[in-house]
């Protein structure tokens, strides 16, 4: 589907560059560099990742992925640029100099959301409760760091430096932040470990699909294990001296069990870690806190609106079923690097203790 879109839109293009008046030669590099990346992109998709093993290594592969999908995203970026300016002008004939305005304008768009991306910014909440035995507890966690491809050390850098800078009692992962081969990956695995080891209160972990996901042929489990990170399986388990009760749930592409809250857990501060913002089954009136990704908040203004009903809860913070979700934007990106007007964050949670 997204190969089609692809191929729909630079064929678009095309076609204004010809009624342009663009040199044949222009064009025929056009053509070349197009056919390129639609081929890219569909060698090295997941769909076909069985045949692309045989002939690329997974680290190529993801990098070819990548710049494959963020090529479509800019050529998507040029057809709303080609056909705004159409618009403006009522449709007359399409000149160079129209061409010009729409280029310089995907041009300066396609920057802004790629400086967007790598930009991580700290999100901070408070959240009041009675259940606490203590006076605050901070939780950090991060999410969809997707960890891979076009992503870079100088930007987990930034995302782990919040985080550090944060003192959090409790350090979270909530899922996708493993999406590439983190044999080349040293840097961003010590980083986690650091960040894991600095927690008083422990660091826990969920998975998220692209945890499961088949092309990911290392021990994934046994990395984010490594780092220092309690991975929860459809587990539960008691923060000492806090009255939290955590559960972790697996990513649904993997299948999650039922977990039930006993009636005891009604006077503890039940915090659910689950990578996509869907309540479990036994959740309804019966939790304090879910933390989930797994929408990017859409990666690009507007589609943060569309996902947020998919998944049937707003980005950030909000009530739901009894209890508080926090959907975060994630630190990271997939596939293409680029955001527009969706920043990528680290969230800051204080849970305080109510006088």
């Amino acid at each position: 589907m997204f190969e089609i879109l692809s191929i729909g839109t630079q064929y678009f293009i095309y076609k204004k560059l010809k009624a342009a008046g663009v040199s044949k030669i222009v064009r025929a590099i056009f053509i070349f560099w197009a056919a390129f990346w639609i081929l890219a992109g569909a060698v090295c998709g997941y769909d076909l990742i069985h045949v692309e093993y045989d002939w690329f290594s997974m680290r190529t592969n993801e990098i070819f992925r990548a710049v494959s999908l963020t090529w479509t995203i800019i050529t998507l970026l040029a057809f709303f640029s080609f056909f705004m300016i159409d618009a403006l002008t009522r449709f007359s004939a399409f000149t160079k100099k129209k061409l010009f305005f729409a280029t310089l304008i995907t041009i300066l768009i396609s920057l802004y959301s790629i400086g967007e991306a790598f930009f991580v910014r700290e999100r901070h909440v408070v959240i009041l409760t009675n259940k606490i035995s203590v006076d605050k507890i901070r939780l950090t966690y991060i999410t969809d760091a997707h960890i891979g491809g076009l992503s870079t050390h100088w930007h987990f850098e930034r995302a782990m430096k919040i985080v550090n800078d944060s003192s959090p009692d409790i350090f979270i992962l909530t899922g996708d932040i493993i999406d590439g081969d983190m044999n080349f990956r040293d840097a961003e695995k010590n980083l986690l470990r650091e960040a894991a080891a600095r927690a008083p209160l422990g660091a826990f972990a969920v998975n998220g699909n692209h945890e499961h996901y088949f092309i990911l042929d290392e021990d994934v489990e046994g990395i984010i294990r490594d780092c220092g990170f309690n991975l929860l399986i459809n587990e539960r388990i008691e923060i000492p001296n806090t009255n939290i009760t955590i559960l972790g749930l697996d990513d649904t592409k993997n299948g999650w069990i039922k977990i039930f809250l006993a009636p005891e857990d009604k006077d503890k501060f039940v915090l659910i870690l689950k990578h996509r913002p869907g309540l479990p089954f036994d959740a309804d009136n019966n939790f304090d806190l879910q933390l989930s990704g797994h929408t990017h908040g859409g990666q690009f203004w507007p589609l943060g609106f569309f996902k947020s009903i998919a998944a049937g809860v707003p980005q950030g913070l909000s009530h739901k079923n009894g209890g508080l979700v926090y959907v975060s934007n994630g630190s990271g990106f997939n596939g293409a690097m680029m955001r527009l007007f969706v920043p990528p964050e680290v969230t800051v949670i204080d849970i305080v203790k109510e006088k």
